[in-house]
């Protein structure tokens, strides 16, 4: 809550190791800042404890408390059904969220984080250690020291637009406020401020950044703040600034600036980016970006300890050591996957097809399909730890067994196969939640592009016009689908938000894409549905039929577009007010 900008007691989360900037192993507290800010060590500890704060959608509300029940955001969305219905993410869709019963509430967290980030910055000016001035790595932490506050100005910036990105106008608070009644009478800035607050931090910080940790100065350490993570971060802020939920007016130099940053980013050539040749292996780490620290693709990631929890969650059931918390992809997500030759696979009363495409086979239904549908999601045949996983009625993995997927999928995505979740051999390994990456960068050009300028149109000082940039997501060698050309601007308005949908798939992207977009609007051309499907398969002696069913009747509302304030805080702070419905 806003009201604890007092600090008195901090937790500083101690690291470990010199070759990861966010290795929490333990904690300590202090209630001295001479104490805190007295030793290179424990100053980069109370900076380690900020980055600690950034999200993960591992569990929807992001605070990343490892319990083996929790959805994923994507639950909330049409990517997925969480298996459990008395969970709280079914109440983001069935009628029972309130400002009273705050979903994903990381309002505390986030101001929390805002607040550490304006402390640590007034407390570090000026300090210059001088006690440790003839120690032998001096000359190093100093050079590293000289980084922190561009660090921490890139995490609050961040945080703000967590905020902004849910509750739209925020509270601003400047500096370090120790009124307690001041800060419980903070009004809230304009969604518009809050961006223009984000991108004037981008820039001033930017440049300041080195491009990579990897370096002896800076003892070869991963996971921090580079000068990519500030570029990708003032992309992400523009595109949505000019989306239709914030720029109801349409106005173009909203999306001109957003094509401008994400231009900035791509065309940068200190950066050295490039797209991995594999999407996602669950077994092999080193193969595309997820859970691979070493991705030639990741621009920014928040590491979670060693770990089997989601694993336990998401192996298919069935399987030893499964307890049936999976999310669960949803035919909706299937359904936006087209073939290797570029043609939309439909299922219509039991009959699959693919109109115009020569590779389909509706006896394979997923076979010949974009690679990302199969290294995304556990359908009925795919092998997972050597075994053939059965989803079909009565199959090993299928309904009508407890807990099993009610969409007739598993998630494979951000799963690792490597890890074992039963007996003596069960293990745990690290997992690393991707923040920003090069796709989205490339993603989000092609739509400020395309809503600016059109779908052919490259503007002086870019090398590519929106659907150049959208192929060169389609077309890379991980992905290899055809090219799309000749598109007006709305056609290739709705290939970057089906490109989004299964490029981007459970990256917590979804949940704010659609909003952004507003396509709950019944008016809206890539209106999407409330309801949410999945596939039902039946083996009679070995031939396999299909049909889709539904699964989940959600509830939707104008006011949905945002989250209400949580009632205790406007009860602290009357200048809150609340958002529009709620």
């Amino acid at each position: 809550m806003i009201r604890n900008f007092i600090l008195s007691i901090f937790l500083v989360t101690l690291l470990s190791g010199c070759d990861d900037f966010l290795d929490y192993t333990e904690h300590s507290f202090y209630d001295d800042p001479e104490t805190i800010f007295s030793t290179f060590n424990r100053t980069r500890q109370f900076l380690g404890d900020i980055y600690s704060k950034l999200p993960t959608d591992y569990d929807y509300d992001g605070i990343g408390n490892n319990e083996p029940n929790q959805s994923m955001r994507s639950a909330a969305t049409d990517e997925a059904e969480y298996v459990k219905q008395n969970h709280d993410v079914q109440k983001f869709t069935n009628g029972q969220w309130t400002a009273f019963k705050a979903l994903d509430n990381n309002w505390s967290k986030y101001y929390g984080g805002i607040r550490a980030a304006n402390f640590f910055l007034d407390q570090i000016e000026g300090r210059t250690f001088e006690d440790y001035q003839y120690n032998e790595d001096f000359d190093i932490e100093m050079e590293r020291y000289e980084m922190y506050p561009y660090e921490a100005r890139f995490l609050r910036a961040f945080f703000y637009m967590e905020l902004a990105k849910r509750y739209g106008n925020v509270p601003m608070p400047e500096g370090v406020i120790n009124d307690v009644s001041e800060v419980n009478s903070l009004p809230r800035e304009s969604f518009e401020d809050v961006i223009a607050y984000i991108v004037s931090e981008c820039d001033a910080i930017g440049d300041e950044l080195p491009v990579t940790w990897i370096g002896a100065n800076f003892f070869q350490e991963t996971g921090r703040v580079t000068r990519g993570a500030v570029y990708a971060l003032k992309s992400r802020a523009l595109l949505y600034a000019a989306s239709p939920l914030h720029n109801s007016m349409n106005d173009l130099t909203k999306w001109e600036a957003a094509a401008a940053a994400a231009n900035a980013f791509v065309t940068n050539a200190s950066f050295g980016y490039s797209f991995d040749g594999a999407y996602y292996n669950s077994s092999d780490m080193a193969q595309g970006v997820f859970n691979n620290r070493a991705s030639a693709e990741l621009i920014f990631e928040r590491r979670n300890t060693n770990s089997n929890l989601f694993e336990k969650a998401n192996f298919p059931m069935g399987f030893e050591g499964a307890n049936g918390n999976a999310t669960c992809p949803s035919q909706n997500l299937v359904d936006a996957y087209q073939t290797t030759d570029g043609f939309d696979v439909v299922l219509t009363n039991g009959v699959w097809s693919a109109p115009g495409s020569s590779v389909f086979d509706p006896a394979n239904p997923y076979d010949n399909r974009d690679p990302r549908l199969m290294q995304t999601i556990i359908v009925n045949g795919s092998t997972w730890k050597s075994t053939a996983v059965e989803t079909f009625t009565g199959g090993l993995n299928g309904l009508p067994l407890a807990d099993a997927t009610p969409t007739g999928y598993y998630l494979k995505k951000y799963v690792r196969e490597d890890i074992n979740i039963a007996g003596s051999n069960s293990n745990t390994k690290e997992h690393a939640w991707v923040i920003f990456r090069l796709a989205e960068v490339y993603l989000n050009l092609a739509e400020a592009l395309n809503e600016a300028y059109g779908p052919t149109t490259a503007p002086a000082g870019f090398t590519m016009d929106a659907t150049m940039a959208l192929n060169m997501v389609r077309e890379r060698g991980a992905v290899g689908l055809p090219a799309v050309t000749g598109l007006s601007q709305e056609q290739l308005r709705a290939a970057i938000i089906r490109e989004r949908q299964v490029e981007l798939a459970f990256e917590d992207h979804r949940f704010w894409d659609v909003r952004r977009w507003r396509l709950f609007d019944t008016s809206n051309a890539n209106a999407v549905t409330e309801d949410i499907y999945g596939i039902e398969i039946t083996n009679t002696d070995g031939t396999l039929s299909y049909s889709k069913k539904l699964v989940d009747d959600r509830l939707w509302d104008e006011k949905m577009y945002l989250y209400p304030i949580p009632y205790n805080e406007t009860t602290i702070n009357s200048n809150l007010g609340q958002n529009p419905g709620w």
